[in-house]
């Protein structure tokens, strides 16, 4: 049975774009950016995915068309308020796909204020809750450090570095997104109540394979894992690779059996 949202208001209709409406999908796949970024860095999935499947892009505060709002400074708040926009935007059954900073929001979403949970969430290039991030803090870095090390994580692009009237306007959302990220820890993590697939790329920096496989420690109800080649981008770099691998993760257990025994 399939469960309706809420009643939507044009305030939770700011959180979400639907590149490729779908609205007889058999399933919502809800994608969650890393720092810095914003619903743009999915809209090629629409078309790539299943076509039983809708993308439903999430646009956070202080990016795209809320650049006049000031971004998340605290993990509490930023959950509360992407759970409320979930509840009356989306509709069951759906799953939560977030990448580095974007599966941070998913989990404190899932473990927190969330009343309908996703069938899975799949949490991409992020280290599990409990585990010290691997390389030294960047928010705090004066302008021109902070962009060094921006560039050196090839997050942003070159265009935008390179550009001072744009670093200034973005700067303050960059940094409070780094922030979150760069804080974020659970010395004792809350379990996810769904079952949980994970992804790393293989030669990444940020979130290192050991870092992310621990997330099976938090996944009581099902664990499935990943290794994709790449850096901590590799959802840029082998888009084509990951975008198969979740769609057998979002293909219903019955047919991903006849697709397996037709291969």
């Amino acid at each position: 049975m399939t469960a309706t949202a809420g009643p939507r208001t044009a305030e939770s209709a700011r959180w979400f774009h639907r590149p490729l409406p779908r609205p007889q999908a058999r399933l919502r796949l809800v994608c969650a950016p890393y720092a810095g970024a914003g619903a743009a860095v999915y809209r090629s999935w629409a078309e790539l995915l299943p076509a039983d499947t809708e993308l439903v892009t999430v646009r956070l505060p202080g990016r795209e068309n809320r650049l006049r709002e000031r971004a998340a400074q605290d993990w509490s708040s930023l959950a509360r308020d992407f759970a409320a926009a979930l509840e009356e935007q989306v509709a069951s059954p759906y799953m939560l796909f977030g990448h580095s900073m974007g599966a941070m929001l998913v989990y404190e979403t899932v473990v927190g204020p969330l009343v309908r949970p996703p069938d899975r969430v799949l949490l991409s290039g992020c280290r599990a809750p409990h585990v010290p991030r691997a390389l030294p803090a960047i928010h705090t870095l004066p302008p021109e450090r902070f962009r060094a090390e921006l560039g050196r994580l090839a997050g942003t692009p070159a265009a935008v570095l390179a550009d001072p009237a744009l670093m200034a306007l973005l700067d303050p959302m960059l940094r409070a997104d780094i922030r979150l990220a760069e804080l974020w820890a659970h010395p004792v993590p809350a379990p996810l109540p769904v079952p949980v697939t994970a992804f790393w790329g293989a030669d990444d920096e940020v979130a290192p394979p050991d870092a992310v496989a621990a997330w099976q420690t938090l996944a009581p109800h099902g664990f499935r894992a990943h290794r994709i080649d790449g850096g901590h981008f590799f959802l840029h770099e082998r888009a084509r690779d990951l975008l198969g691998l979740l769609a057998d993760e979002i293909t219903p257990p019955p047919a991903r059996r006849r697709r397996s025994d037709s291969s």
